[in-house]
């Protein structure tokens, strides 16, 4: 039973012997059932403490794979699962696996890649929002996870391209204007581009609303200001009379509220809008229904071969 021990590595003594026992166990070179060197034979022909091949052993193990027989030694622990259905939990399932992968002659670093590879097709976990704005961050995280019920955050470009590891696992989401940006600074991250969207309900109750009507629109998103605005603008033109307010100029559209025929204010900006007892309310979206949509489907995709 050879062991190769790195003293100048910068690896932990007793984590080379840990893993050195647990390859050898897995691989089939300590067969189940085979007692292990004792602690003082292992230590001495190691140069080791005692207490580091105690301590290893006792690792060894809490992770099932020997079992301590008092009087008599340590052995490799027998009758493991037969097959992943039988398993106890993830790491039970993970050793089986290991086992027969290296007992059909696969090498460490061939498992290491091909775990590497479904890891990186497996679906995502959740959602990161890349955005220079705060508001819009803040908007479209609160969307995503009322909406999906899925973990969300976001981050700007800038902390993206600091951090890259930000978007481990996660879906990332951005507008057109970004998402180029975005995929350079992440290259083969899961991206998907999002559209400002007004739905068809919204649309309609804009045109819906007589000529010399007032429309108000509230939110915390400068952008979303921006492009409802125009948009809304642009279905009736000089008929109506279109206002733009952020939540955070809260004087001047509580004083606009009770003169507005229709108020459209997003997800965040909504109960404050409420309060001020509009006629007709409304809730916008940055997010339209196709969209959220494929974000659904990309965070539940089943995992394929890379």
């Amino acid at each position: 039973m050879d062991f190769v021990l790195n003293r100048k590595g910068g690896v932990p003594l007793h984590d080379q012997l840990l893993a050195q026992l647990e390859l050898k166990i897995l691989s089939g070179a300590i067969a189940p059932g085979q007692r292990l060197p004792s602690v003082r034979i292992l230590a001495r022909r190691l140069g080791l403490h005692a207490n580091t091949v105690s301590s290893a052993y006792r690792d060894l193990e809490e992770a099932g794979h020997v079992e301590l027989r008092r009087g008599a030694g340590v052995y490799v622990r027998a009758g493991a699962p037969a097959s992943l259905e039988d398993a106890k939990g993830l790491d039970e399932m993970v050793r089986l696996a290991l086992r027969v992968a290296f007992r059909k002659g696969h090498s460490g670093s061939e498992i290491r890649a091909a775990v590497e590879r479904w890891l990186r097709a497996a679906p995502p976990e959740r959602v990161v929002i890349v955005d220079p704005r705060r508001e819009t961050l803040e908007l479209l995280a609160h969307e995503v996870r009322s909406t999906l019920g899925v973990p969300v955050s976001g981050c700007t470009l800038e902390e993206l391209e600091r951090e890259p590891g930000l978007a481990s696992g996660a879906l990332l989401l951005a507008f057109p204007y970004h998402s180029a940006k975005v995929a350079r600074a992440v290259p083969g991250a899961a991206l998907e581009t999002v559209h400002i969207e007004a739905s068809t309900e919204d649309q309609e109750a804009a045109r819906a609303v007589p000529a010399g009507s007032t429309i108000l629109i509230v939110s915390c998103s400068p952008i979303l200001l921006q492009i409802v605005g125009a948009f809304a603008g642009s279905l009736r033109g000089d008929e109506v009379l279109v206002e733009t307010r952020l939540l955070a100029r809260r004087a001047e559209w509580r004083r606009l509220v009770p003169a507005a025929d229709l108020v459209f204010a997003d997800a965040l900006a909504g109960p404050a809008v409420r309060e001020a007892r509009p006629r007709r309310l409304r809730e916008l979206r940055l997010l339209g229904a196709k969209d959220l949509a494929r974000v659904r489907k990309a965070l539940s995709l089943a995992v394929t071969a890379a």
